[in-house]
This record gives structure tokens, C-alpha cells and sequence, in this order.
């Protein structure tokens, strides 16, 4: 008898719901009016920068190139759909892998390939747009 009591007193609430959810028909965002004039900025920031700051893999850096090429022919025969990157910071070479977002996207990756590069770690860097996944 409890149970048939509730349900006839909660039943009225969907229909009302549903009425008001009708009168509304547009939705209306307010945002503050300075909120344009800093996505513009952030994004000639991000032009300036030729890209955001984003995260890969740095599989190991070596101090001749010949190592780290090496390295990076194995990388890709291992894993070809994974992108390579190899830069050169004084006085080493470094094979850096990968294009996140996310540091947690990077690790996912590092813990992927860890079983054949135990010396990968998640790094920072610029990385253009272009290369992001969406």
C-alpha cells in the first residue's frame, strides 16, 4: 500500500518537469565580456610559441648520433605508427616519441613501450597544433 502511496505522489513530478522544459526553447550564454579578448590572446600566444605545451616520450639521449639513430631505426621498426623526434641539446642527442596533450596521456604510452626502453620518461615540450590529436 506504501509503495501504490509514492508512486502516486512522485508521478506528478516528470509531467511538471517536462512542461517546463518546454517553454524554454533557446538557451542563452551568459559569459563575462573580457572572456573573448583573452582566448584571443591565449591564442596569439600559442601562434608566437608555434604550439602549445604538450608531452612525449624521451626514449634515452646519447652523446653521438650514430647511437641515437640506431635507436630511433629500432624504435620504428617496432612501433611504426608511433611519430619520432630527434633533437640535438648540447652536448647530447636526444629520440623523443609520441604527441600528448597530457602528461597522463604520455604515460600510458611510456608504460606501453617500457618493456623494450626502461629509460623512457615523460617530457615537456612545444608541439605545433597540427600534431595533436582532437
Amino acid at each position: 500500500m506504501k509503495k501504490y502511496l509514492i508512486i502516486l505522489l512522485l508521478t506528478p513530478l516528470p509531467l511538471f518537469s517536462q512542461i517546463f522544459n518546454q517553454k524554454s526553447d533557446l538557451i542563452k550564454i551568459k559569459y563575462e565580456s573580457d572572456l573573448d579578448n583573452l582566448i584571443n590572446k591565449n591564442h596569439k600566444i600559442n601562434q608566437q610559441k608555434d604550439g602549445i605545451l604538450g608531452w612525449r616520450v624521451q626514449l634515452t639521449f646519447k652523446s653521438t648520433k650514430e647511437e641515437i639513430k640506431k635507436i630511433r631505426v629500432n624504435f620504428i621498426k617496432l612501433y611504426p605508427e608511433i611519430p619520432t623526434y630527434l633533437t640535438y641539446d648540447s652536448p647530447y642527442y636526444r629520440i623523443c616519441v609520441g604527441n600528448f596533450r597530457s602528461k597522463h596521456e604520455a604515460i600510458k604510452l611510456n608504460n606501453f613501450i617500457r618493456k623494450n626502453y626502461i629509460e623512457a620518461y615523460p617530457v615537456q615540450k612545444i608541439i605545433p597544433i597540427s600534431l595533436l590529436r582532437n
